[in-house]
């Protein structure tokens, strides 16, 4: 029966000229309004009949004001991703490996990191970059990350918190439309990182091209603390891990402006103490 709806459903797809309904700028045929009409429109239509429903709409960015200062959290879908030295990251790092299997829920990240000016406009106090307030904060220790969080949750009722290390990865990769890159968004770090070979300190956000999920300078600028504690990998499967349980030093991610291009690639981890580290090129990203 499926076999017979998916080929009447194609036939009638295909049938239909892709010309745009007059005054409206629809496509006819373009069930899932891409601009194509393509096969993912008859397996979209071929659902609805099966089920009588839609399939829910993909969550929007979300745009959050703080004290006049606006952010953007982009949502990410859960999916399943390999973690570690995969093949392109062309590693010798013993602590990528071995490269496991994890599974994450939804959530969504920054798309840029936490500004000077929005770190200013939740803590009202220091910041690196005075005179260009959309450059990254730095040298901030995972403890002041944690009290701008508390800080920002109280302002504006939602649960901020850093992202867990293996969610960095994932939206570094790009999450599920991820193109399988060295670097976040291209294997030419040139495109989307600052880092040794192109920068002498912090630059504004958002001025190299972002990744396949909009998220802009997952490599280099500054890096970004994890939540998570440091350890070593397990080859085991694992679904949303949060780190080991315990540590004397927490994760972070992405390669700094002052270090070399390789410490940009989506795999590569560092760590430090938390709480007296206050080492130039180290900020932070937000997850909810």
């Amino acid at each position: 029966m499926k076999k017979m709806i998916f080929a009447f459903v194609a036939t009638l797809c295909f049938s239909i000229p892709a010309l745009a309904d007059e005054g409206t700028g629809f496509i006819r045929g373009d069930v899932d309004l891409d601009g194509n009409v393509n096969i993912a429109d008859v397996t979209a239509l071929i659902d609805y009949l099966l089920s009588g429903q839609w399939p829910p709409e993909a969550p929007e960015p979300e745009v959050i004001t703080v004290n006049g200062v606006s952010f953007t959290m982009i949502p990410v879908e859960g999916g399943t991703f390999m973690m570690g030295g995969t093949e392109e990251q062309e590693s010798d790092r013993e602590d990528e490996y071995p490269v496991h299997e994890v599974t994450l829920s939804s959530f969504s990240i920054g798309q840029t990191e936490v500004t000077c000016e929005l770190w200013k406009a939740v803590m009202g106090d220091r910041t690196d970059y005075p005179n260009d307030m959309q450059r990254p904060m730095e040298a901030v220790t995972w403890t002041e990350c944690q009290e701008f969080i508390t800080a920002l949750n109280e302002m504006t009722g939602k649960q901020f918190r850093l992202p867990t290390e293996a969610e960095w990865e994932f939206a570094a990769r790009g999450g599920n439309l991820s193109e399988g890159y060295k670097y976040a968004g291209s294997n030419n770090y040139n495109d989307v990182a600052w880092c040794a070979g192109n920068a002498y300190w912090a630059q504004p956000v958002a001025t190299k091209a972002p990744n396949e999920l909009g998220l802009y300078d997952m490599s280099g600028n500054v890096s970004e603390w994890c939540n998570d504690f440091y350890g070593p990998y397990s080859s085991e499967a694992q679904t949303d891990p949060t780190g080991p349980v315990s540590g004397q030093e927490y994760v972070y991610r992405g390669g700094p402006y002052n270090y070399p291009a390789s410490a940009s690639r989506v795999a590569q981890r560092f760590h430090l103490e938390g709480q007296w580290s206050h080492m130039g090129g180290l900020g932070l990203r937000l997850a909810l």
